[in-house]
């Protein structure tokens, strides 16, 4: 899934580090200043994937204060990586009780439809969207499509899609899964059509290319089905895959 990307969470990770309240006597000044410092290396860590470093960092400064918000929603990320579900569970529902925002609204709505918690995981997305002062809005709309389309919930999932074009045309995840929904339907021309401005927009990845290759195949282009499965080997080093292949496996 786009959901929020790591490198996104990590931004978000480093302005909470300078958001960090400062108020109360020295000692608490000390604490605060020690807990940012150990959640600003935490989130080093997990920049880097060192998961337990991080984990140990961001420990550390929840020891100094355990309201710190970067600590707790990076406890929250590494919890989740490292597959202790209750734990990323506890520690995203604490972060967000100390700093609602957008971003966490995302990041945790995301961690939801991992889980399979999907009607909860779209009010997030939903909330985060309809923050006229998140940049990620159309992003956040768009994995509210995404989420919904996997669940089978497809009519819900293309009303997401569409609002998250609505508010950027050229949302790449909005696109590609408007593609994929509209070849699921049989819509060929269509699926062509989303599949074609997603292309246009940004470099597709490889299963994206064999979506485009399988939508060609389906219109009877075989040589734009060829171009797209050429374009997908070149990406995948190792992909050996040939036209007639990818005929055969529909």
């Amino acid at each position: 899934m786009s959901t929020l990307r790591w490198g996104a969470v990590l931004l978000l990770l480093s302005v909470l580090v300078g958001l960090a309240g400062c108020a109360g006597g020295a000692n608490a000044v000390d604490n605060q200043r020690a807990a940012e410092a150990n959640a600003n290396l935490g989130a080093d860590f997990l920049r880097k994937e060192d998961n337990e470093n991080a984990l140990s960092r961001f420990r550390r400064a929840l020891d100094y204060d355990s309201s710190n918000t970067t600590a707790n929603w990076g406890m929250a990320v590494v919890s989740d990586r490292l597959g202790e579900v209750e734990d990323a569970r506890r520690y995203y529902e604490k972060t967000i009780n100390l700093q609602p925002s957008a971003a966490i609204y995302n990041s945790y709505a995301a961690f939801l439809c991992k889980e399979g918690d999907v009607d909860r995981a779209v009010r997030y997305f939903e909330r985060a969207a309809n923050d006229e002062r998140y940049p990620g809005r159309s992003d956040a709309m768009a994995n509210a499509g995404l989420c919904l389309h996997r669940a089978g919930q497809v009519d819900s999932a293309e009303e997401h899609y569409r609002q998250a074009l609505a508010m950027d045309s050229s949302q790449l995840t909005a696109l590609t899964g408007m593609a994929r929904l509209k070849f699921e339907q049989g819509d060929f021309l269509r699926a062509r059509a989303f599949n074609q401005r997603a292309d246009s927009v940004a470099q597709l990845n490889a299963d994206q290319l064999l979506l485009g290759a399988r939508i060609e195949l389906a219109l009877g282009d075989r040589d734009a089905a060829a171009a797209y499965v050429e374009r997908h080997n070149a990406r995948e080093p190792s992909a050996t895959l040939s036209l007639r292949q990818l005929e055969q496996s529909r």
